[in-house]
């Protein structure tokens, strides 16, 4: 009887091995991330996936049955890429009184899954969005999977500027009130949503994957934008880590990081390019940091925070004041010639009028090396904190502003491209869009790694990824939740 019963188990355990799976990889070069600074390689190895999921990797001999069979041909198999930090909710640089608003508002948001698609984001988290936004974004078209963070703005603070109080609760969901709010113009149920430790309550419910606060008191220099208050900011971090959800800041001066340092905040949500009393020397990226930039970068160092350095902020804001910027060949991959063309006119030259203008009398080439230098800022603090063992995040904050120099999966490749010019290695580069990525954001069981078990957001490359940076650009198919699609169908001429 004893005997029976283990055959059976062997002949289930059989059939099971080899059922017919949906997709079979075979003859592949499998790169997955193991650490910031350390990958696993696998040569002539096949993968195979059913109901969405990664089954099996292996290099033996005999493969499963499959319903469709892709050879590699010893290309390069590497988990899908993660933007985690897009805007997915307006057409990047749309003036909302052109009279075609509506109509060019309803075109982008229709193929916006696809731009990121064609540059190989497979995954996508918007650190302001609700769980209604993110549903209408996977109902356009074909698009990355997404997730949202609780996004907790307050009164006249950033991200909240100009909304009447009464109005706060409809258009910033999660906002946090403090001390001096006109609660009054509020009804005590409403009120009781908004308390700190509430909040993040309800946005978990939500569904949101983190909570975000805002550390901004101004530009630059200014201090005109109300702050968050410690007490808030303390009460939110407590409440998250209860909730097991990381906390993300939105901070790019020193100042501001050292604030978010010393509330032991997760994920820092941007670099720092804005050093306040400090200068930068030069363009030289590996040039030692001021005394006090070092010093917030060490912090960030010590306490092993999450930084993502979002680059394409400065480069995307710099750009759009940059005469024949959009002629860059690059755009042709994600816009169609109806947005170029509207881009180059009077209309769609709005925010590039506006970035242009005051600035004292300097020149327009003098306004560009000033922003470039902030770039140079931002560079030399990624270049310091990765040479360091700083944990590095790729987020490109598309759109950081209503600047059209900041496309969906474009800038996300212009990101790479710039982290790896700011010295992170190849190999870190690709921890920073996986499995950083997943660690940081609770996603690991399902993303940044190729392993059984995890979803099968997957990308076919046809150059080697820890060789040169534009593999990134060289994607033969995207693998979406084991759905296999080749690169060309998400280019702008086929959508």
């Amino acid at each position: 009887m004893k005997k029976n019963i283990q055959l059976t188990a062997l002949l289930i355990t059989t059939n099971l091995a080899y059922a017919e799976v949906d997709l079979l990889i075979t003859d592949a070069t499998i790169i997955s991330p193991i650490t910031q600074s350390e990958v696993s390689i696998k040569t002539n190895h096949w993968l195979s996936i059913n109901e969405g999921r990664i089954i099996e990797v292996s290099d033996k001999a005999k493969k499963p049955p499959a319903k469709k069979i892709i050879n590699a041909n010893g290309q390069f198999l590497i988990p899908g890429l993660t933007d985690s930090h897009t805007h997915l909710r307006t057409m990047p640089g749309l003036l909302k009184t052109d009279k075609d608003a509506p109509k060019m508002q309803t075109a982008y948001l229709k193929r916006q899954g696809s731009n990121y698609l064609y540059y190989g984001v497979t995954q996508v988290v918007d650190p302001a969005n609700t769980a209604q936004g993110i549903a209408s974004f996977k109902e356009l078209n074909m698009s990355p999977n997404a997730y949202f963070c609780g996004a907790m703005p307050i009164y006249q603070g950033y991200s909240a500027q100009g909304i009447k109080y009464q109005h706060l609760n409809e258009r910033r969901p999660y906002y946090v009130h403090q001390h001096g709010d006109p609660t009054h113009l509020n009804t005590p149920s409403v009120n009781s949503l908004h308390e700190a430790q509430a909040v993040v309550k309800r946005l978990k419910k939500d569904g949101a994957i983190c909570a975000k606060i805002f550390l901004e008191d101004g530009f630059d220099k200014a201090t005109n934008i109300r702050l968050i208050n410690n007490e808030n900011v303390e009460q939110i971090v407590d409440e998250a880590n209860r909730q097991n959800l990381p906390v993300m800041v939105h901070a790019n001066a020193t100042d501001m990081h050292s604030v978010a340092l010393n509330n032991h905040v997760d994920i820092l949500a941007h670099g720092i390019w804005n050093w306040l009393d400090e200068h930068q020397q030069g363009d030289d990226i590996s040039l030692a940091l001021p005394k006090n930039v070092q010093r917030v970068a060490d912090g960030i160092l010590t306490a092993q925070t999450y930084y993502q350095p979002s680059l394409n902020v400065m480069r995307s804001l710099t750009d759009v004041m940059v005469p024949n910027h959009l002629d860059n060949p690059k755009y042709k991959t994600v816009l169609p010639s109806w947005q170029i063309s509207w881009y180059t006119s009077a209309d769609g030259q709005w925010f590039a009028r506006e970035m242009l203008s005051g600035w004292q009398g300097l020149t327009q080439q003098q306004k560009i090396d000033y922003l470039r230098s902030k770039q140079i800022n931002g560079k030399r603090v990624l270049n310091y904190l990765y040479k360091n063992g700083g944990k590095i995040l790729l987020g490109s904050d598309t759109p950081p502003a209503p600047t059209y120099a900041s496309q969906p999966g474009l800038s996300t490749f212009w990101e790479l491209q710039d982290m790896h010019d700011s010295g992170v290695d190849l190999v870190g580069l690709l921890a920073s869009a996986t499995i950083n990525n997943a660690k940081a954001y609770g996603l690991e069981s399902k993303y940044g790694t190729i392993q059984p078990g995890k979803i099968a957001n997957i990308l076919l490359l046809n150059s080697n990824p820890l060789v040169s940076v534009d593999a990134y650009d060289d994607i033969h198919s995207i693998i979406l939740n084991g759905n296999a699609h080749k690169r060309e169908i998400f280019h702008i001429r086929n959508l």
